[in-house]
């Protein structure tokens, strides 16, 4: 009989403490990835389960005012959480909690779904863009990653003329409808435009990167010192024109890794410690350069 008393009290027990299941509580805040500060009413939940802001029963919608946000009793286990905002680009972590760490406390980003694709500094007043003037001077290179001109031809009214024929638009008539006379030749003699000082920069650098299109593979960044050299010695370049002979090139023995870190969907933040000098900054994706730009570290 008392054994029979026993097993009863141990399904007891078991039953009791399935009903106990220890839970926790996922909180944060949600900020806007460029100038860090908190979004009012943001949309915060978890896939596939019922927590949500929606939900008609959460209670916390006078928090979420200050962008922020709390789930309790949540079952222990693996999730994958998002944010997101009318007009902004979503960002999805994932996380995990535990006996040990029953809770998580956390800080989501989202941007203006405006920006576009390019290099940017944050700001107290949102995204700063980085202008990438050295990108028209780029050469398509094999091995060497890039090749840089050091001056490209400049078009002036002649030349913009002479492209517009071949495009089909109308030359423009003289005087009751003859033709203009062409331009003197010392009018037609090219000019060519230098390339571009590096952007001079700290050398503790801190930029974020929006890629134009969804990656399914992690972004890359390096730095490399650039140099002036030979083009002869960078033949797997093209896109050098007639009569050059040098160009700006990376060192790519003396490559520097840059950290990348996911902020939100398309959106990295890129950090690092550049070497003294001119550099050459390489992103690049499944081995392939997706943006190079050439900045002066002090």
């Amino acid at each position: 009989m008392k054994k029979k008393l026993s097993i009863c009290a141990a399904a007891l027990i078991a039953l009791a403490m399935t009903g106990c299941e220890k839970t926790g509580t996922i909180e944060g805040e949600v900020c806007d990835a460029f100038t860090g500060k908190p979004l009012e009413m943001p949309t915060v939940g978890m896939d596939s389960t019922i927590y949500t802001t929606l939900s008609k029963k959460y209670e916390f919608n006078q928090e979420l005012r200050k962008g922020k946000f709390k789930f309790t009793k949540v079952p222990l286990g693996s999730y994958r959480i998002y944010a997101g905002r009318s007009k902004y680009v979503k960002t999805r972590m994932k996380i995990e909690t535990t006996e040990q760490n029953p809770n998580a406390n956390l800080r989501l980003y989202i941007y203006n779904s405006q920006v576009e694709p390019g290099l940017y500094q944050g700001t107290p007043e949102g995204p700063l863009k980085i202008s990438n003037q050295w990108v028209v001077y780029s050469t398509n290179c094999d091995e060497s990653i890039v090749g840089y001109r050091l001056t490209i031809p400049q078009l002036d009214q002649s030349t913009t003329a002479s492209i517009a024929e071949k495009i089909g638009v109308p030359k423009k008539k003289g005087k009751k409808g003859k033709k203009a006379k062409p331009a003197p030749a010392a009018q037609v003699a090219s000019k060519v435009a230098n390339l571009p000082d590096p952007r001079v920069v700290d050398g503790k650098l801190e930029v974020f990167y929006r890629n134009a299109s969804s990656v399914s593979t992690q972004i890359v960044a390096k730095t490399y010192p650039a140099v002036v050299a030979s083009i002869a010695s960078h033949k797997d370049c093209k896109g050098f024109g007639a009569g050059e002979t040098n160009g700006v090139f990376p060192v790519k023995d003396k490559g520097t890794d840059l950290k990348v870190e996911y902020v939100a969907e398309n959106l990295f933040k890129i950090t690092g410690d550049l070497p003294k000098g001119k550099q050459i900054i390489q992103l690049s994706q499944d081995g392939k350069t997706v943006q190079t730009y050439y900045f002066e570290a002090k």
